[in-house]
């Protein structure tokens, strides 16, 4: 692969990303006054967005271009392509439980809490790779970290506060961002 072939690629994957309306399906739970989630937001359109077709298709990053790796170009593609599956898996789950006024337990939310921002944290690492530029690539990964620092604390608490107990038993037994690996009980 070269650096073109990646940037193309990374391209291909914000339109299909544009095609499943990500990162802007949140946008539909946020308050007109959440000034801070707006924010985040924008930064995220920027950062995972415009910047990458930039750096793709104008000479003005080429300066914080990195000696280009095509090994991990390829784990680029493979994380990039994880995160739209992730995010299409969820989005079909959450549709499906719509009607549901509980906590989605089934399908990818079985093994994971925030199967979104699992798929905002495999695009910011795509984009590293795919782009291999000191400021390009790494600007998703300082704002997935903005907005994880920033929001999940507070969404853990409202679906706390939502669900009670159901929820925190869900915590227990489901990983935030990771699977939760299976726990080794004693048998005595």
């Amino acid at each position: 692969m070269t650096q073109d072939t990646a940037e193309l690629i990374l391209i291909m994957m914000i339109l299909l990303c544009a095609g499943l309306r990500w990162p802007h399906r949140h946008t539909s739970g946020m308050a007109a006054g959440d000034v801070e989630g707006w924010l985040l937001l924008a930064l995220t359109t920027v950062t995972m967005l415009v910047v990458p077709v930039l750096d793709a298709v104008v000479p003005w990053l080429e300066f914080a271009d990195l000696s280009f790796h095509d090994e991990a170009a390829w784990v680029g593609l493979a994380l990039g392509t994880s995160a739209l599956w992730l995010f299409w898996r969820a989005q079909g789950d959450v549709r499906r439980s719509a009607s549901l006024q509980q906590v989605i337990t089934f399908g990818i939310y079985r093994h994971l809490r925030h199967p979104m921002y699992t798929a905002m944290l495999l695009w910011a690492l795509a984009q590293i790779l795919l782009l291999q530029n000191w400021l390009a690539g790494p600007a998703a990964a300082v704002t997935f970290l903005l907005v994880y620092v920033l929001r999940m604390p507070r969404r853990e608490q409202r679906l706390l506060e939502r669900y009670g107990y159901r929820y925190l038993e869900y915590m227990e037994r489901t990983g935030g961002l990771l699977p939760r690996l299976p726990r080794r009980h004693d048998q005595r």
